[in-house]
């Protein structure tokens, strides 16, 4: 029985911790549900689909390789997969995490400047701060802080599904009669999975070394994925069911809970924030090893120093850094989980 507990105990911390890294502030939003997912109406559950079946199969497969290889960090996974070509691959996955990085601290200071009034800066070092000192704990830090606000954040998600199906409207009042495009959902479903896949592979390498039981991993990848794809599923049929009105809101879950009353913005707010926060220290996280491993550095000196840099890029506002590299990330990205998923690891 013990090693029954252990392995339960192991895939729920795996699962929370690649959760946590995939949400963020597009999906705490519900600006990423919205465009990759809800204008598909009803059809839109099988994109997700789709997602949910990548989360796993190329989840699985990244931590497979770092348990094969001992990682550190993403740099012996890309190393092993890329071959020649990995010093690229590492070189852009490198800007990539620092950009997140600057992205989730911007989206905090807006956060903070709009809800609370605190500037701008101060809302994002004080999220940087805090994203630091988790990282520097290493993958106890990561495992230990998502076990404690993954669960808060599906409670959350959970609450606001059921206020949606108690309610009286339905999404099938609004999409009788969508048309089916098959290809487009393909692309968004792979799209999605492989955007937020490359933004995992930092957390999920070293995972891979940490929790040596292939079971666990397994267990990890599947409860991970699963729950992913129950969070996209719950706040997209959340969102159909406030058709059209939240495709002209710029947080389009705040349409939601503002139907439901004055203590849940606040609740709401906190879990945007959560969800921000978790993303950013496991791209910070991610850099952080990286830089450990290949340059043999013991001191908090590169978390610090990525953690600055995230701070000067969060200068240029949130939208801005999304609009310009969000979508490049996801081309990439398809090409890379493609690459993951047939190698043999």
């Amino acid at each position: 029985m013990k090693w029954k507990s252990s392995l339960i105990y192991d895939g729920f911390r795996i699962a929370m911790a690649y959760v946590g890294t995939v949400v963020g502030a597009g999906f705490a939003t519900g600006q990423e549900i919205i465009q990759f997912f809800t204008c598909y109406g009803y059809y839109s559950f099988w994109a997700i689909l789709i997602s949910v079946i990548l989360f796993i199969a190329v989840g699985r497969r990244i931590m497979l390789c770092g348990r094969k290889l001992n990682a550190q960090s993403y740099g012996s996974v890309t190393s092993y997969l890329f071959g020649n070509t990995a010093s690229f691959v590492n070189i852009y996955l490198g800007i990539t995490f620092i950009f997140v990085c600057g992205a989730m601290f911007a989206g905090a200071g807006a956060l903070f400047k709009e809800q609370i009034g605190i500037p701008y800066i101060i809302g994002a070092f004080i999220t940087a701060l805090l994203a630091l000192l988790v990282t520097i704990k290493g993958v106890k830090g990561i495992l230990a802080v998502n076990s404690v606000i993954v669960p808060c954040l599906i409670a959350f998600s959970l609450f606001v599904f059921i206020n949606a199906v108690s309610g009286d409207r339905k999404p099938v009042d609004y999409f009788v009669g969508y048309p089916l495009n098959i290809p487009a959902l393909l692309k968004t479903g792979i799209t999605y999975a492989s955007f937020n896949l490359i933004l995992s592979i930092g957390v999920l390498a070293p995972l891979g070394a940490e929790v040596y039981d292939i079971r666990a991993l397994t267990l990890g990848s599947f409860l991970g994925g699963g729950i992913l794809g129950l969070l996209l599923a719950m706040g997209n049929y959340a969102l159909l069911c406030r058709v059209p009105e939240v495709f002209y809101s710029e947080v389009p879950q705040m349409v939601i809970v503002n139907q439901i009353g004055g203590f849940f913005v606040y609740a709401f707010m906190l879990v945007v924030w959560a969800e921000i926060f978790t993303t950013a220290i496991g791209n910070l996280f991610a850099i952080y090893t990286i830089i450990k491993e290949n340059y043999y550095v013991s001191s908090y000196l590169p978390a610090a120093a990525a953690a600055a840099a995230g701070l000067i890029i969060c200068l240029f506002g949130f939208s801005n850094i999304v609009s310009w590299f969000y979508p490049i990330l996801g081309m990439i990205g398809f090409i890379l989980s493609a690459f993951i998923l047939i190698n043999n690891a």
